[in-house]
């Protein structure tokens, strides 16, 4: 009996909401990590694609921002059960792409929901202060305000909780909106996961998400729409990421 060959998935980018076609002439394979498989394969997105994931999200900050806070976070109330009730199939996705054991990715869901319970709680943490007769006449107040498009850029071996625990939760439910730079050789739970956002009721282009080499990744280090970005990885990444962005005025979070 012949043996069944598994079909190769071919992969696109996010913008507002829909996967794109990329027109990428360069394409990374994904494997199965039990066998060694090609089971994908994600395009090296251009410049003028991360542009439009940029775009998508901008264009996407205006009515977000204006939306309740209690509106915003109904989506990741949402999401939670969604995750809850499929932990097992994400985790054997993380299993299979990256390989890593069930239990670990398991864990990896775990710290989404964990984040999702401190990002839910934004009514509370985006509350600003007030102080009467701070001179004579005066008061103050200020006001915590969402910023705009972050770039959130993560690596290989926590495609699920790094990207969609530590970075996304908080940045929307605070009002911002967000562009993922998925690890090359791990989209396919960023994939899954941004599909479910998307199921829970988000709006279009709130989250975009791409796949790049370096030079096309640092696009997101230099557009201007772009306000601050959030990277895990290693310290000499790190450290060029800070640089770049930084010299082009966002705010950098940089952890290695």
């Amino acid at each position: 009996m012949a043996e069944t060959k598994t079909e190769v998935r071919t992969l696109g980018y996010m913008v507002d909401g829909e996967w794109r076609e990329s027109k990428s002439e360069t394409w990374v394979d994904i494997t199965d990590s039990n066998t060694g498989e090609v089971i994908a394969r994600t395009p090296m997105c251009t410049e003028a694609e991360v542009t439009e994931a940029i775009e998508s999200a901008h264009r996407a900050f205006g009515p977000w921002a204006s939306m309740p806070v209690q509106k915003r976070t109904e989506v990741l109330f949402t999401w939670r059960p969604m995750l809850l009730a499929r932990m097992d199939e994400i985790a054997t996705l993380v299993s299979t792409e990256l390989g890593k054991n069930l239990d670990e990715a398991r864990g990896e869901v775990v710290k989404i929901i964990e984040a999702i319970d401190v990002a839910v709680g934004a009514p509370m943490l985006m509350k600003g202060e007030s102080l009467m007769n701070v001179a004579t006449g005066h008061d103050t107040v200020s006001y915590r305000e969402p910023l705009g498009v972050f770039a959130g850029i993560a690596p290989f071996n926590f495609p699920a909780m790094i990207p969609f625990g530590w970075m996304l939760p908080l940045c929307i439910a605070t009002g911002n909106t967000f562009v993922l730079k998925a690890a090359n050789p791990v989209p396919l739970t960023s994939h899954m996961l941004l599909d479910m956002l998307y199921e829970a009721g988000l709006p279009k282009g709130v989250v975009n998400m791409v796949t790049a080499e370096k030079e096309e990744a640092e696009v997101l280090l230099k557009h201007p729409a772009v306000r601050g970005v959030s990277f895990v990885g290693t310290t000499p990444v790190g450290k060029h990421i800070y640089s770049i962005a930084a010299a082009h005025g966002k705010r950098v979070q940089a952890q290695t």
